[in-house]
């Protein structure tokens, strides 16, 4: 691997700290919501000192019916905003921003006027080199790649290197950065990767709960007003010999009939922690007023976008292999060399594909939630 890791990076802290502003109050309306649809002690350094040497849309949006309905009122200064500007997050926080996805997003989200920040652990480029894996396309370091796209464009993302499973961090990173979005990509995203010993087992749920478990908190303590903006999965709800209808169903049992959320059949420790996290973020939506976007996406596959084509060093990863190689990407891989296709079970799953030019998800998301206790849960059924 071209690009070896230091375990002893610095976490870089913005030095231009703006006082916190006020946020806007929540909506004093609860909202029902309906579906038609680092330290030492940090488990993150304890897996890698621990595991090194073990191998190895159509979107649908929620239907919303307010108790009551009431506008919150304005103040002086925000009378003087244009009534014609959008309103959206100018200050984005992408958690996992150096990852397959979370690198074009991060790229797109920039080169539209917003301004990024990438918090990352780069803990993906460590799992390559304990399996002996690699990027079928060369990927520079991320301090290379970030002074590649200022040097290109003119534009500077902010780099906050730290675990997110660390509250600290987490912590002093929200206050330095104050986003007024977060998209979340920072979880181990592998099935295969989950099933392969205890220790990746754990790792994976532990990384992947306590993560967003945190990022929740600290949207709660110090950014109330953030929109969360959270990858989950279609995986979710497994292969159930009905329609997965979105979110919710309606069901009458016994003479009587309620609406329930969607039975999740996770079929591997990767989806559970996926289940997981859409509880803690459902549960938070309405216990403390979170504003939050669940994304249940089919699998993404390709590596260009307009931003990754501008230079060779913003290139992304393509992975290949059958633990971090996602299925089209391996398939044509696989093709292209005649090797025979390692589909998974009979080889009779139907899903749904998502390019990883997968941004203008994040721009409808940011627009969709206006209200308090809102969550939406998506699928790509129909893209």
């Amino acid at each position: 691997m071209a690009h070896l890791l230091s375990t002893s990076c610095s976490i870089k802290l913005s030095s231009s700290h703006r006082p916190l502003s006020q946020p806007f109050r929540q909506c004093p309306t609860k909202c029902l919501t309906f579906f038609t649809l680092g330290t030492s002690k940090s488990p993150f350094k304890r897996f890698v000192l621990q595991g090194g040497t073990q191998q190895a849309s159509c979107v649908v949006r929620a239907t919303v019916a307010p108790i009551s309905q009431e506008t919150p009122t304005q103040s002086s200064s925000d009378s003087r905003q244009k009534s014609s500007e959008p309103s959206k997050p100018k200050r984005v926080m992408v958690i996992g921003g150096d990852g397959y996805c979370g690198w074009a997003t991060a790229l797109h989200l920039s080169n539209k006027g917003y301004e990024v920040a990438i918090v990352d652990s780069l803990i993906r480029r460590l799992f390559d080199q304990q399996l002996g894996l690699d990027s079928l396309t060369p990927i520079a370091s991320i301090h290379n790649r970030l002074r590649c796209w200022r040097s290109v464009t003119g534009k500077t993302i902010e780099l906050y290197i730290g675990d997110i499973c660390d509250f600290e961090f987490l912590s002093e990173t929200f206050k330095s950065f104050e986003p007024d979005a977060v998209v979340h990509f920072g979880e181990q995203r592998s099935a295969p990767y989950s099933m392969i010993d205890r220790n990746r087992a754990v790792f994976t749920q532990h990384n992947n709960v306590i993560g967003t478990l945190n990022v929740l908190f600290a949207i709660k303590e110090f950014r109330d007003q953030c929109h969360l903006v959270k990858l989950g999965t279609m995986g979710e709800y497994g292969t159930p010999n009905i329609d997965i209808e979105e979110g919710y169903i309606t069901i009458t049992h016994n003479g009587r009939t309620d609406t329930l959320p969607f039975p999740k059949q996770a079929s591997s420790f990767y989806h559970l922690s996926k289940v997981h996290d859409s509880n803690n973020i459902a549960f938070t939506c309405k216990a403390w007023g979170i504003r939050a976007t669940d994304l249940n996406q089919g699998v993404v596959y390709g590596v260009r976008t307009d931003e990754t084509e501008m230079h060779e060093e913003l290139c992304n990863r393509l992975d290949y292999d059958g633990v971090f190689g996602t299925a089209l990407n391996r398939f044509c891989v696989q093709a292209a060399v005649g090797h025979p296709l390692t589909v998974y079970g009979k080889g009779g799953q139907v899903r749904p594909w998502l390019n990883n030019n997968i941004a203008f998800l994040f721009h409808i998301a940011f627009y969709s939630t206006s209200l308090s206790s809102f969550i939406n849960m998506w699928t790509n059924d129909n893209l």
